[in-house]
């Protein structure tokens, strides 16, 4: 993909308390595939595991059970509402394997060459040079480490039939990303990606997620109100609209002849070159 030659834009989508709604949801929708693939991509116990883009916490909370008393789990997150969210929730557990550390994508503090793998969930799709961030998670890694990301792309949000909210979302969502300088299909990416960052034979997986009844079904509603601020600044849209917008949303959340393909996801994995007998898969 072409290099970004300007600095990232502020964060389009709520943090802290006033997220914890929509993340817990996305976590509800996304998190059984997260689980798997971090199971798939060779996590384990005893493992020390970076998260990048952390927010509140939740897939942390639970690879820190999966590492367990001999393993470490650190969050890395740029939003001090959401690493405070993640800390509170994280000592509600007593988990005590299990930290969090504010840091961005591209300077994450962490120290290098230290963490048997590194993970990050829709992080890149938020971000202007995702190759930057990708070099930085590979610096984390010790040789043999896993890398592990997963990331959606805009062109897999439909329904079946189609409805004129969801065609306006993609546009709407397509047009926000070009004024912050973001990529719409960073999902579709990823494995190219990977090669450039050194990781010669990364393996993928790509879930299409599909919902046709329950609140999951207003996942994009609620993140369309959370991002109308940014939506509004970019002329993306007008309040008028989102508010229709929303509306038609609602109602297709409730029919349940109406598929929504909700998202798709690719998931990509490999490990760094380096360790004995390794082919950098």
């Amino acid at each position: 993909m072409e290099s970004e030659h300007h600095p990232d834009k502020p964060y389009v989508l709520a943090t802290g308390e006033k997220a914890v709604s929509r993340l817990d949801l996305l976590e509800q929708i996304f998190g059984p595939a997260t689980r798997q693939l971090l199971s798939a991509a060779g996590l384990c116990s005893g493992m020390r595991v970076a998260e990048i883009g952390c927010g509140i916490g939740l897939t942390a909370r639970w690879v820190s059970t999966q590492v367990g008393a001999g393993g470490s789990v650190t969050g890395v997150d740029s939003s001090p509402g959401q690493l405070r969210v993640a800390a509170e929730g994280a000592a509600e557990t007593g988990a005590t394997n299990l930290s969090f550390h504010e840091g961005n994508a591209y300077e994450t503090g962490l120290p290098r060459d230290s963490f048997d793998l590194v993970y990050a969930r829709f992080l890149l799709c938020h971000l202007a040079d995702p190759v930057k961030a990708l070099a930085e998670m590979s610096s984390l890694l010790k040789r043999g480490g896993i890398l592990v990301c997963e990331d959606h792309d805009d062109g897999g949000i439909f329904t079946e039939p189609a409805t004129h909210a969801y065609k306006r979302l993609v546009e709407i969502s397509d047009a926000v990303n070009r004024s912050h300088g973001l990529d719409s299909s960073i999902g579709l990416k990823l494995p190219r990606l990977f090669r450039e960052v050194g990781f010669r034979q990364p393996q993928v997986n790509v879930n299409q997620i599909t919902v046709l009844r329950g609140e999951e079904k207003r996942f994009w509603e609620l993140t369309l109100r959370e991002a109308e601020s940014a939506i509004l600044a970019a002329h993306a849209s007008t309040s008028a609209e989102l508010d229709a917008i929303c509306e038609e949303m609602r109602k297709i959340a409730q029919d349940e002849s109406i598929l929504l393909m909700l998202a798709r996801v690719t998931q990509v994995w490999a490990r760094k070159p380096g360790s004995p007998g390794d082919r950098g898969l």
